[in-house]
């Protein structure tokens, strides 16, 4: 399977007013669990992690439209790999 689906946002700075970070994790389509994630704030550069990561895993968590494009996503992803699994029975 592909890399999973990536999920990104602009989230706001605390510290800084006229500044967003752009945030992302990659989701696994089976389990949805968060394999990668990503942030450009100095935090991530230093630590690995931010809370601009936390806070967007709790809005996938918890916001509903966004599970549904998820779902989505992941059937999609399901019914490629079908797609891919029968090439070889034709063989």
């Amino acid at each position: 399977m592909g890399e999973g689906i990536v999920i990104s946002a602009d989230i706001q700075s605390k510290s800084k007013a006229n500044l967003v970070h752009y945030t992302r994790v990659v989701l696994d389509p089976l389990t949805m669990k968060v394999m990668k994630s990503g942030c450009d704030c100095e935090g991530y550069t230093f630590r690995r992690h931010c809370w601009h990561i936390e806070t967007l895993k709790q809005s996938v968590a918890s916001d509903e439209k966004v599970r549904e494009e998820v779902m989505k996503a992941k059937e999609e992803l399901m019914r490629i790999e079908e797609d891919i699994a029968r090439w070889g029975e034709m063989i």
